[in-house]
């Protein structure tokens, strides 16, 4: 197999800017005018809205997990006060 010589320091020529199209200098125009662009735009999907949400949702607290089942279990966290507070989480959570 034939060796592939390596690219030294300077081999490479000097890099030229691409210089500006119609279209390109035409949506320059049209932003700063304040006029509606065409061009590319992003869509995301439910699931990948879902997804970011999850990512910025903080750790779960192994403890107080535990804590809340063992209560559960005892029958000694269904207090007023516990239920209140649920329901109050619950409709803030569904006003989002």
């Amino acid at each position: 197999m034939a060796e592939i010589p390596s690219i030294g320091l300077g081999s490479v020529g000097p890099i030229n800017r691409a210089a500006p199209t119609s279209a390109d200098q035409a949506t320059e125009k049209a932003s700063r005018n304040g006029e509606a662009v065409a061009g590319d735009r992003v869509e995301l999907s439910r699931h990948a809205v879902l997804l970011d949400r999850l990512r910025h949702l903080p750790d779960v607290r192994a403890d107080l997990v535990n804590d809340v089942r063992t209560a559960i279990r005892d029958g000694t966290y269904e207090t007023d006060e516990n239920l209140n507070g649920a329901v109050a989480r619950l409709l803030e959570d569904l006003q989002v």
